[in-house]
């Protein structure tokens, strides 16, 4: 489990809970003191988000897949970014919310081209399955490309951890197996 507390702002703190039995109880498996940045616009409940209004969602969220520049280790599914990369944010497409592999350029005002910021940003991360099965909110609905990635600042609406080193730990740490869940609290 890890949870992302918004505190104000853009800014939170960010923790890793390991269930270890009944003797035991949850475990924090994060560093004291780890920092989150949340949407320009802060947070606001996941139901109520709009695509592009730059709002991180509140609320409990599963994983798809781990990406970056390359596999730190995680057993999670992983996709390494290349120049062909995208994020589908474009509601009138039919693999909305997807990672689309397209060698072709793509609008960037709904698409997300990945390479552009794997040197920065999404140099590891992992898509949250937030608007992701069945997506029923396109256009202005819910949105699409809500990551867990690495940032110093506030995000598009995304949690970014301000320690890389942090984030490669999370990925390495995430299980399918474990059914990992990140709880954003607003």
């Amino acid at each position: 489990m890890m949870v992302a507390d918004h505190t104000s702002g853009t800014d939170g703190t960010w923790a890793r809970y390991q269930w270890e039995g009944s003797s035991r109880g949850w475990v924090k498996m994060s560093p004291s003191g780890a920092v989150a940045h949340f949407g320009k616009h802060g947070v606001k409940p996941g139901n109520r988000r709009v695509q592009g209004d730059m709002t991180t969602p509140a609320g409990t969220y599963g994983f798809v897949t781990a990406f970056g520049s390359g596999n730190p280790g995680t057993k999670m599914p992983y996709r390494t970014i290349d120049s062909c990369s995208w994020w589908i944010g474009d509601p009138a497409a039919s693999d909305y919310n997807r990672w689309r592999q397209d060698c072709r350029s793509l609008s960037r005002s709904d698409n997300e081209h990945l390479a552009d910021y794997v040197h920065r940003q999404y140099i590891q991360g992992a898509a949250l399955d937030f608007n992701y099965y069945s997506p029923v909110r396109r256009g202005h609905g819910s949105g699409s490309a809500i990551f867990l990635h690495y940032a110093t600042n506030y995000t598009a609406g995304c949690v970014g951890l301000e320690s890389l080193s942090e984030l490669k730990a999370t990925l390495r740490w995430m299980d399918p197996a474990q059914n990992p869940r990140i709880v954003i609290k607003a």
